[in-house]
This record gives C-alpha cells, structure tokens and sequence, in this order.
C-alpha cells in the first residue's frame, strides 16, 4: 500500500500531462495570442507551434517571392511607359515636321496651281491623302496617349505595388 501511496503524486502530476498532451489540437488552433493554459500547453507539447511557424514563414516566403515578381512587373511597365512617351514625342515632332513641309511645299505651289489645273488637282489629292494620313495618326497618337493615361492611373492607384 506503501508503493502506491508513494506513486500517488506522480500520477497526480502525470495525468494531466498526458491529457493535455492527448487533446488534439492542429496548427491552425494553436494562437499564442490566446490567452488559454490548457490549450496553449497543449500545443508546445503537441509540436503546433513549431508547424504553425513553418507554415507562417512559408506563407511569407510565397508572399514575399510574389512581392518581388509584382516589383519586376512594375519596373517593366514602367520601362514601357517611359518608351511609349519617348515614342509617342518622337511621333509627334515627326508629324511636326512633315506638317510644316507640306505646308511650305503647298504655298509654293499656290501661284502655279492657278495656272495649271492639273497640278492644282494633283495638290488637292495630295492634301486629301496628307489629311487622311493625319486622321489616322491623330487616331493613332491618341490611343498611345489613352494608354499612357491608363497605365498612368493603374500606377498611380497603387495596381501595382
């Protein structure tokens, strides 16, 4: 009776050791936060824990690897935003210039197209197609300049961070 009167604390001691360390608890249960003995106990003995760490590091290694492809992307579009507005000026003073020739090339024709029907015919078909070609450039160097406004925005609206 001596030996198990001895043994007595032990077991007083053990027994909800091994009932705390026997109550199923998971990762995901398992918040230090949490102000619970029992279940906090539970989870450092069970090894929660330390799963519930390899899968927050984990989750912030895939974060942190999705963060840098989004930073990569923001540098490339930026790259292209910066090459659409050297375009789109290059664009631009090109049109300029071609403008102002044909401008120049039409005032000297003015004198003789009066005289000649034929070359005034001709100046008129070419300042129709110069105007079509505007139209169409003027479409164009508008959707480029759309674009920028857009990218524009998305950066500024944070899209991309």
């Amino acid at each position: 009776m001596s030996f198990m009167l001895s043994k007595l604390p032990m077991a007083a001691v053990l027994l909800p050791s091994v009932l705390l360390v026997g109550c199923a608890t998971t990762p995901g249960e398992c918040d230090p936060s949490r102000a619970d003995f029992f279940n906090n106990t539970s989870c450092l003995a069970s090894g929660a824990y330390a799963q519930r760490q390899r899968d927050l590091e984990s989750t912030l290694a895939s974060e942190q690897s999705r963060n840098q492809a989004f930073n990569t992307l923001l540098a490339d579009l930026q790259t292209e935003q910066s090459a659409v507005r050297s375009d789109l000026q290059a664009r631009q003073a090109a049109y300029r210039r071609a403008d102002e020739s044909w401008r120049q090339i039409k005032r000297s024709l003015a004198a003789e197209s009066g005289a000649n029907p034929a070359l005034a015919t001709r100046v008129r078909q070419i300042d129709d197609d110069f105007a079509r070609a505007e139209a169409g450039k003027v479409a164009e160097r508008d959707a480029l300049a759309n674009k920028v406004k857009l990218l524009q925005r998305e950066l500024d609206a944070g899209v991309y961070d």
